[in-house]
């Protein structure tokens, strides 16, 4: 596992990750554009004594200043697959800005094949709509983070209802490194 570090949670949600994240020792921000989502998340960690902080905002146009970055780790659990195409420039220029050098960026997202919309990019703006997001392959994320080091890509591993982990067989996971 990764030593503490600062991590930015992309699309937080109401805190899942960012809440697993704060109780192993690492100082998180995490940031997502749902209100309640954030509300939510503030008084998760509040109730756990946790010191997380939550912006409640567009990552891609918050001031730079809202996610001082540098991160040792990014984790992006939802945000890219939500995106349009077009919107993935603001993503890397994201990483740019925030990722450290020799940091992390980890992504659990919709799995191409098990969910979500498979079209190209321009029959996605054709349709003008991305079902519940855009799935991705192996090789569509390598694509995209051509300019980092991956790691390992592979199917999410599904977890009983019961297990203190989350795990769904519909997602993609991927680990890659930003060069030094």
């Amino acid at each position: 596992m990764l030593s503490p570090t600062r991590v930015l949670d992309l699309g937080s949600g109401p805190g899942r990750n960012a809440l697993f994240l704060a109780e192993r020792g690492y100082a998180v921000d995490a940031v997502d554009l749902s209100s309640a989502a954030v509300k939510w998340g503030r008084e998760r960690a509040a109730d756990r004594q946790l010191d997380v902080s939550f912006t409640c905002g567009n990552a891609f146009t918050l001031p730079p200043d809202a996610l001082p970055g540098p991160y040792g780790l990014v984790y992006d659990s939802g945000c890219l697959h939500h995106l349009p195409p077009h919107r993935r420039i603001s993503y890397l220029q994201l990483l740019q800005r925030t990722l450290a050098p020799g940091g992390y960026l980890g992504l659990a997202h919709l799995a191409r094949g098990k969910m979500g919309a498979e079209a190209p990019d321009e029959q996605l703006y054709q349709d003008g709509e991305f079902e519940a997001g855009i799935a991705f392959s192996p090789d569509d994320l390598r694509w995209v983070f051509a300019d980092l080091g991956e790691i390992e890509i592979r199917p999410m591993a599904t977890q009983d209802r019961d297990s203190p982990w989350f795990g769904e067989s519909f997602l993609l996971t991927a680990l890659f490194r930003r060069p030094e």
